[in-house]
């Protein structure tokens, strides 16, 4: 089905595009094929309708204002209020269809990956577009990137094992790439508590003063300066 959107002259500028867009209208400008940009309007719903089908990758018809024929071209960007997510200004580009042109393809990803329910781990979704090269009605859409092959957490998705039509259409990023894998769940350790050299070395001092006291002073207790040898042989050397 061919998605068809009709463009209508804009002769508003600056803060009067204000105005429209109360109006329940988006500004915008079309280029491209070497023509100057022209600013045009749209109605916002007609937009929003076309560009949940069209998205920034698929051919769109426009209708241009003063033309009977449509004209081949892509939405390039949109331009959307940080609150209400409302496009407040669109870019459409004109293609020539014989021409390649490099884009963006979004990718979507589908299923579940069994490594994460049996590990515990996290799903990791490295990258959310490719970059391609290719005819402008050769261009996909978007890209499915289906998960349930990540079985366990050394298997993983690259740029290389992407379901494309290679043969219409050129990958530019790298095919290494990482694309989605499974991490290993975070496993947080309790370090024992430090115990300094110092402090050891005053409780063994403080030990040893202890019993030269019970035994009385000068004289070492029986068998305690054999223990006292023992205790210096087991401590282990520095390095």
């Amino acid at each position: 089905m061919d998605l068809e959107l009709t463009l209508d002259a804009r002769e508003a500028q600056g803060k009067a595009n204000k105005r429209l867009r109360r109006d329940g209208l988006v500004p915008g400008v079309v280029y491209g094929k070497g023509q100057d940009s022209t600013p045009v309007q749209v109605e916002a719903k007609s937009f929003e309708t076309l560009y949940k089908a069209a998205g920034r990758t698929s051919v769109v018809k426009f209708r241009l204002p003063g033309t009977s024929r449509a004209t081949s071209g892509i939405i390039k960007s949109v331009q959307r209020h940080p609150l209400s997510g409302r496009a407040i200004h669109v870019d459409y580009f004109l293609v020539n269809l014989k021409q390649e042109m490099e884009v963006d393809v979004p990718l979507v990803f589908t299923g579940e990956a069994p490594a994460v329910e049996e590990t515990g781990g996290t799903l990791l979704h490295n990258l959310s577009s490719v970059h391609v090269k290719a005819l402008p009605n050769d261009i996909p859409h978007e890209i499915e990137v289906n998960v349930s092959t990540l079985v366990s957490l050394d298997v993983a998705i690259h740029v290389s094992d992407l379901n494309l039509n290679r043969d219409l259409v050129t990958v530019l990023t790298d095919p290494e790439t990482l694309v989605a894998t499974v991490v290993p769940p975070r496993i947080e350790v309790e370090e024992e508590p430090e115990v300094a050299e110092g402090e050891e070395l005053e409780g063994e001092a403080a030990e040893g003063e202890g019993a030269e006291g019970a035994e009385g002073e000068g004289a070492p207790a029986e068998g305690a300066e054999g223990d006292s040898r023992s205790d210096r042989s087991e401590e282990p050397s520095e390095g």
